[in-house]
This record gives C-alpha cells, structure tokens and sequence, in this order.
C-alpha cells in the first residue's frame, strides 16, 4: 500500500516560543477508515487548540469550543496506527484528562469544562455497545435490589462532573458520565441485583384452606409482613418472598429465593394437616329463612361452581358439598371444604336476614242509582168458558195471561204487582165477564252506596290472598232417566267463591318504595230471573289484575268503571197503538236509566320494625271497639252492647274478662281511661 506522510505542526507555547515538531506520521498497520487513512499520533507539550483542529482535519467532525478551554502541555505517545475512529476515542481521552468534555448537539460536538458537561444536554441512549470516553445519560432499570441501596454503593465511582440519581418509583438509576465508566456500573448492578434469581413455586394443599396458611405465614414470617405494610422492597440477602392464595384450586403461589422458598415450603408442610375437629360438617340455625327453600338454593349454586370450575379443582375426596335441610329445626346441615364451607356460610348469612312486612288495603268503592217508570193499558173480551181475547203486555207489570189464571184459580189478588192498577169491566146477566181492562203505572228510584275495604298483612315477596264471601254451589251437570227402567237422576255440582277477593305479592323496591302483582275481584250473585231454574245462579264479577309501584302510606288508584244504561221499551198493538192520545190504551211502556260507578283503591304501608305493627294492632282494634259505644244527647259515651269486646287487643286470648287491677274500671264503663277520647272520637266518625 502506498504510504502518505503527514507532518502536524504542534505549536508548544512558552515565554515567547513557539516550537514546531512533526506529530503524526501514517503507518500500513492499523484498518484503514473509510477513506483509507491511518495515523500515529506523538506530540509533546502541544496546545489543545491546534490539537482540536487536527482532529477536527483527520476525523471530519465539527467542533465548537469553549473559551475556557486553554491547555498547552498536551502530551500523547503512541506507537500505533489509529484509524479517524481511534483518534477520535483518544481525542476523548485528552479532553478528559485535561477535565474537559465532548458534547455531541446535532452536526455538531462542543468542547467545554466537564463541570459543566452534564447541564449541556448529554444524549440519552440506551445502546449498550457504546465505549470509550463519550459522555452520555443513561437510565439504569434495576428488577430486585432497592436502588437507594445501590446509590452508596456507585457515587464513589462517579466523577464530581458526572451525575447519579435514584428514582424510587420506577427502581431505576440516571447515571451522566463516560461511557466506559457506566459500562463498568452496569456491570457491578448486574451482579449486585441478580445475586440470586427469583423463581416461583406452587404449593398444592390437601387439607389446609389457602386463606388461613397464608394469615398464619403472614405472622411467622414477618418480613414479608413488613414489606407489606411499610412499602419498602426487600432485597434478596433479607430473604425476601411472596405468598399468593390461590383460593380457586386452593393452591399457594411462593415467589423468592431456594432459601426462603424452601423455607416457606417447610413450614406449610408442617402446617397443611388434617383438622382435629370431628368432621368438616356444621348445623347452620335459621332465624328467618325457610330451610327447604335455602337448601335448594345452595344445592344448585354447588352445582354451579362446581361446573364452572370444571377439572380445574385438584383431586380431593372431601371437596363434595353437601346441603340437607332440617325442616323441624328450621336449620342446614353443611358439608364442605373450608374454602367452599366459607362462602357458604357467607352466603346464608346474608340471606337469612328479617324481611319486611306489608300491609296492604284495598277499597272498593260502588256508587250506583236506578230509576225507571213503567206505564201499560190491557184490554180484555169474551167468555172465559168460550175464549178471550185481548192485548197481552208484560213490559209494565203483570201480564194478561197471568190476571186469567189467577182468577180461573180463584186468586185474582195473587199475581198483582207494585204501583198502581186500575182495572174495569162488565159482566152479563149470568155474571159472565163481556169485557174488561186495567191500567198499571210504576216509579221507581233505587240507590247503592257500597264500600268494602279487605286488608292482608305479608312478608316481602310472599303472595298472600284474602277471600271474604261465600262457596255457592253451581250445577255443572245432570243426568235423567232414560226409559231404560233405571231412575237414578243426578247432578254435578262445583262450588266457587263469591265475594270480595284479593290475591298479592308485593316487593318492595327501595326504602319506601313498594312493588304490587295484584288480583282484586268482588263479585255477587245476582237476583233470580223468571223463568229460569233457581239452581241456575247468575252472579255479577268485577276484577283488576294489575302490576302498580306505590309509596308506603300512599293512596293509590287501581281502575274502576263508570256505567251508564239507558233503556227504553215499548210493546203494542199494531196500528191502534200508534192512534195519536188514544194509542196509549193499546200499548205499554218501561222507560229505565241505571248508573254505577265503581273504582278501586289501594294503599300499602311498610312495617320494618314491630314497634310500628304493634301501634297499627292498637289502631285497628280502638275502630273495631268504638262499635261498642256511642255519643249520647248529653255528649256522654255510653256502651251500646251488654258484654264489650276486652279493653285492649292483647286481652283477647283471655276471652271478654279484663285484668284484675282494671276490672272495676272496666265492668261499669267498658272502657279504659286512656281510651276515653279515642273511641268518642271514633264513636263520633
């Protein structure tokens, strides 16, 4: 290879001389850089300014330089070629060595104190394959030991002008300095941080629940509790280690060192033995839950985990759950795990709680009114012994056939009607009827004010139902005698209930709010029609079913029904009735107009506490004793029954005899003294 010479001129200054020598001569031996230049570099006492421009020459970088760097006993012995990389490494190293620093910023790199260096914006890089003298930032992540016990151990290392920082949140390190220095430190933090790695064990238990040996490592081990509770990390030399409860498969997860690890796995060995207690089962008493009820539910939420978890759960012979329900004792017999017995017991617990009670009333409020006027004229002639003939009405009163029979019977007063009948006629010489006619005129004005107000007392989400009428017997079919010889006629007969009916389920929905599924039915049976067979019952319905959300204490309305019927009827002879004034004597009329307006109420009252059921008791029970008396004209309450009801609602069960010591009192009034104004009240309502 051709050799190229180079002479650098290194200007070496003292008291007014100046010294030129060669400096750096080219050489074969070193890797050619890219432009295949090498060098050897000797110089004695040189300026570091004209040593910068040198290098600048060789390497093509861009230098700015601080005024404060001035030196003039640069001195470098080498006897090795170097490429432009090389010399930019030991260009690196005299600027250090005369404490001053290269800062790359861009195209450009800025010489200046290294006092200063780590405020110049150093380049942060995580490159690991970075050496020499560079001055760069690096961020150090450390995965065990604290790093506040690591910043002791490096600030030594680091020069004045360099830079070390913990940062406790992320457990990492910023270190400024040489690149060859923080390799050095990255080094001692390896081995350091990594002394002993930390492995993870899962630890199987066959008796043990993995929530009570955790508790129990917890105190045996305090490290670990500490580490806990203080926040501090522990390095590996404290033995630091992490027990996890693995409650699904009932396993424990360990995370430490083989010491500590094996340490823990001793301890749970010791500790993972079966229970001294006889057997694994427990009697749960219920104080207001339904055994059955609870039972089936626990039975199927067993079934549930149990096929969820799938073969997930280690093999164990006593993991079977169990629930029976002892209905005498309202109580569960339980067997199960510890872990599952736990959840179970939690669960009941939260289920047999006291539940509300519901006092629901309805009000069933009929209003009607009837009026109708009827008005007829019927006319009769013959002989009764040859036949009669005549207008026939039944729309007003009674009909022509029916004034015949009775009188061919012998009763002519036996079929007359209400209202008035005016009748006339004549007879022959024997006696015989020739003729007759009677005139029938009716009014009538009927009203109905009915209230019926059913109440039921239940539990939250408990249906509960209330029937107050009566079971009337209905023919639903017959049988006769069909010539066969054999008379065994019969009947069918169903009996339903008629009256008043309220079926309930509330719920409530909130502090004071109430859900209601309702069925409210009143019904009646009704008059019998002429003319039909009196096992033949007609019986009026009125019914809501219904779903309504209601306030405690507050009076809603469920529906009801305004009726209005207006009906006229007319029947008379044809073409003589229509006769303008005289054709009211050939016909009869019945005019009718009916009104009915029912409407249903409802109110529901929360009881959470027996305090309040109990002055609800007291309240119903003053209206039902205030029947007993009354308000005389001298504003006096007297008793209007001859043995009153007891003076209060818990005396009942004594039959009608008070307590001794308000005997007395009782048996010349009827009525305690602090009761007096209550049922005067009431009396007066």
């Amino acid at each position: 290879m051709k050799t190229i010479k180079h002479t650098l001129a290194v200007l070496c200054c003292g008291t007014m001389l100046m010294v030129a020598q060669p400096a750096l001569a080219q050489q074969n031996a070193a890797t050619p850089s890219a432009d295949g230049k090498t060098w050897t570099v000797n110089i004695r006492n040189a300026d570091i300014q004209a040593f910068i421009g040198q290098v600048a020459e060789m390497t093509g970088k861009n230098f700015v330089v601080d005024p404060r760097v001035r030196a003039r006993d640069v001195t470098v012995i080498s006897r090795q070629t170097l490429t432009s990389a090389e010399v930019y490494e030991l260009f690196l190293a005299v600027l250090q060595v005369h404490g001053y620093a290269a800062v790359p910023s861009g195209e450009i790199i800025k010489i200046v104190p290294n006092t200063t260096a780590k405020q110049s914006n150093l380049p942060l890089t995580q490159d690991t394959s970075l050496r020499g003298e560079e001055l760069i930032t690096r961020v150090i992540t450390v995965d065990n030991s604290p790093v506040e016990e690591l910043v002791p151990v490096l600030r030594p290392l680091v020069p004045q002008y360099g830079h070390l920082a913990a940062v406790s949140s992320a457990n990492a390190l910023i270190i400024s300095d040489h690149a060859d220095n923080i390799r050095r430190m990255e080094a001692i933090i390896a081995h350091l941080d990594g002394s002993e790695a930390e492995e993870v064990e899962i630890i199987p238990l066959q008796h043990g629940w993995v929530g009570d040996i955790v508790k129990l490592l917890e105190t045996l081990i305090p490290q670990q509790g500490a580490a806990a509770q203080g926040g501090r990390r522990q390095s590996p030399r404290e033995g630091r280690v992490s027990v996890v409860a693995d409650e699904r498969t009932n396993r424990l997860i360990v995370k430490g060192d083989s010491i500590m690890r094996r340490r823990v796995a001793d301890l749970v060995l010791e500790l993972d033995v079966p229970s001294n207690k006889s057997g694994s089962a427990q009697v749960i008493r219920l104080s207001h839950a339904d055994s059955e009820k609870l039972a089936e539910l626990l039975n199927n939420f067993a079934d549930a985990t149990k096929a969820t978890e799938g073969g997930q759960q280690a093999p164990n012979p006593d993991s079977k759950v169990s629930i029976q329900a002892d209905t005498s004792l309202n109580a569960l017999v339980i067997r199960a795990e510890p872990a599952k017995m736990e959840e179970l017991q939690s669960i009941v617990r939260q289920l047999d709680v006291r539940r509300s009670q519901i006092l629901i009333e309805a009000a069933i409020v009929e209003v009607g009114g009837n009026l109708g006027l009827d008005l007829g004229v019927q006319w009769a002639a013959g002989d009764l012994e040859r036949g009669v003939g005549g207008t026939n009405f039944d729309t007003a009163g009674i009909s022509l056939n029916d004034v015949i029979a009775s009188v061919l019977a012998g009763e002519p007063q036996a079929k007359l009607s209400n209202g008035l009948i005016i009748g006339g006629g004549e007879t022959d010489s024997d006696g015989n009827l020739r003729w007759g006619g009677f005139l029938q005129a009716l009014a009538s004005n009927s009203n109905v004010n009915l209230l019926s107000t059913p109440s039921v007392l239940t539990l939250d989400n408990q249906e509960a139902s209330i029937v107050v009428g009566q079971n009337v017997p209905f023919v639903t079919g017959q049988s006769t005698s069909t010539g066969s010889g054999i008379d065994n006629p019969f009947q069918t007969i169903q009996r339903q209930d008629v009256g008043i009916t309220l079926t309930v389920t509330p719920s409530l929905a909130g502090d004071s709010t109430v859900r209601l599924e309702l069925e409210q039915e009143a019904s009646a049976v009704q008059a019998s029609v002429d003319g039909v067979n009196s096992v033949d019952l007609i019986t009026s319905k009125r019914s809501i079913k219904t779903t309504v959300l209601a306030d405690d204490g507050e009076t809603i309305v469920l529906g009801g029904l305004i009726q209005d019927d207006v009906r006229r009827t007319e029947t008379k002879v044809p073409i003589l009735g229509d006769i303008p004034l005289l054709g009211v004597l050939f016909r009869s009329t019945s005019d009718s107009r009916e009104k009915r307006n029912l409407i249903v109420f409802l109110r529901p009252t929360i009881l959470n506490d027996s305090a309040r059921l109990v002055g609800l008791t007291r309240q119903r029970y003053l209206g039902i004793t205030a029947l007993q008396f009354r308000v005389n004209r001298r504003g006096e309450l007297e008793r209007i029954v001859a043995e009153p009801l007891p003076a209060e609602a818990d005396s009942l069960f004594q039959g009608r005899t008070p307590p001794p010591q308000e005997l007395k009192e009782y048996m010349e009034r009827g009525v305690l003294p602090d009761q007096e104004q209550t049922l005067r009240d009431e009396a007066l309502d």
